[in-house]
């Protein structure tokens, strides 16, 4: 896995002052560029969504909703672990001949990154282990984005109804999460062909400029849009 270099965008207030329910980070890498962390509330729990992440080997976005069935203890523990850089398990499936663990992995050989992963381990000891989702992010996002959950969770009504599974969509710039809620969803009309979803940053122009002082790899599609939107803000 390549150098990383942190960027890390935050909304953990509103414009009144107010904390907020939504946060997201991004880290840059040296060779697989953007890589995004989303949490926000949905519902009576919170969505973790990692784009892109590894699952079944090929990149994607991975939502990850957590229930708040015990009046914020596991959610506040999965903070706790995120800021602490802790292990932390979350739960365990038991199949006909395996069993299935979501977790927290701290530590990972290189140095300073941490693992959100789904592991099919195989009764069989001599079987193999299948990693069916991961994503891979520095230690300090993770860490923040604890910081930024234990903001949430207490925000949380235990009234609130089961979370409805809302769309996201990937924004053509970045490839960050945009879902419907998210008070960073903008629209914006740009050169010969409108340029639609863009989250905040992008339509801004904040992601170009990021992109350039980190010195790090563009899909060539992001990298079109990124400089259409920027040709549009002269």
């Amino acid at each position: 896995m390549g150098r990383q270099k942190q960027h890390k965008p935050r909304r953990p207030r509103g414009e009144s002052g107010q904390p907020t329910t939504e946060w997201f980070g991004t880290a840059f890498h040296s060779t697989r560029g953007m890589q995004h962390l989303d949490v926000r509330q949905s519902g009576n729990g919170v969505l973790i969504t990692s784009s892109p992440a590894e699952i079944d080997g090929v990149a994607a976005c991975w939502p990850l909703r957590l229930r708040n069935d015990d009046d914020g203890q596991g959610l506040n523990e999965v903070a706790a672990a995120f800021a602490a850089g802790r292990g932390h398990v979350f739960g365990v499936t038991e199949g006909p001949s395996y069993r299935t663990v979501l977790a927290f992995l701290p530590d990972h050989p290189e140095e300073g990154v941490g693992t959100l992963a789904r592991v099919r381990t195989p009764e069989d000891p001599e079987g193999d282990v299948v990693f069916e989702r991961s994503a891979e992010r520095p230690m300090g996002l993770w860490a923040e984005a604890g910081e930024n959950l234990r903001r949430i969770v207490p925000l949380l009504s235990p009234d609130a109804p089961p979370a409805d599974e809302e769309d996201c969509q990937l924004c053509p710039g970045c490839y960050r999460p945009v879902y419907e809620s998210s008070t960073s969803h903008t629209l914006i009309g740009a050169g010969p062909m409108p340029v639609i979803g863009l989250c905040r940053l992008c339509a801004e122009g904040s992601t170009l400029r990021s992109l350039r002082q980190a010195d790090v790899p563009v899909d060539p599609q992001q990298r079109a849009v990124l400089e259409t939107v920027a040709a549009a803000l002269v």
